[in-house]
């Protein structure tokens, strides 16, 4: 089961990576594509394909956010990716403050990837490691 979760997973992250930086490039360029029917809900599918098997992953390895640090540093930080993604779609008024967002968002995305990989909230500390 759990080769299965986790398949899921890694493929619902890296449709919602590409999709992120796809609606941004919409953004940047002040594309209408934005806004299709298809960009209004193809990413909340995709993302609840992701919570649905991250819960799914967590309660099969018996690992739970708030219980185990690293991934309540995950949580928080996916909540920030939100926020962040959010701003960089919708509420930037030029492409300098959408640059500005885009970088954070982007920054937060890399860390929810080394926490998870690390399986530590001081995933700076580890990346080290994993760059050498």
């Amino acid at each position: 089961m759990y080769p299965v979760l986790k398949a899921i997973h890694l493929t619902a992250i890296a449709t919602t990576i590409t999709l992120f930086m796809l609606r941004a490039v919409w953004a940047f360029q002040g594309s209408a594509r934005l806004r299709m029917p298809i960009m209004r809900w193809l990413p909340h599918a995709n993302d609840t394909v992701l919570l649905v098997s991250a819960l799914a992953t967590a309660a099969v390895l018996g690992q739970y956010p708030f219980v185990n640090d690293w991934l309540t540093a995950k949580v928080l930080a996916l909540l920030a990716y939100i926020v962040l993604g959010h701003i960089t779609l919708w509420r930037c008024r030029n492409n300098q403050q959408r640059a500005l967002w885009f970088t954070a968002s982007l920054a937060c995305f890399a860390y929810i990837l080394l926490v998870a990989r690390c399986h530590d909230p001081r995933a700076w500390l580890c990346a080290q490691s994993l760059l050498a």
